[in-house]
């Protein structure tokens, strides 16, 4: 696979949606318990946080 073929809108869009999914539900998870406010919430907001 060529860079051109690679780089394109959706490939774009698909990695975003691939990568944004799963952290934007674990952030709504989080915040809709009380799950966000114990040292383990913390630690998973701030590696999605760090990888994002």
């Amino acid at each position: 696979m060529n860079k051109e073929k690679f780089l394109t809108i959706r490939w774009n869009n698909l990695l975003t949606l691939g990568l944004g999914i799963p952290g934007l539900v674990y952030i709504l998870l989080a915040f809709s318990n009380s799950f966000w406010s114990t040292r383990g919430g913390m630690l998973g907001l701030s590696i999605i946080g760090f990888l994002y």
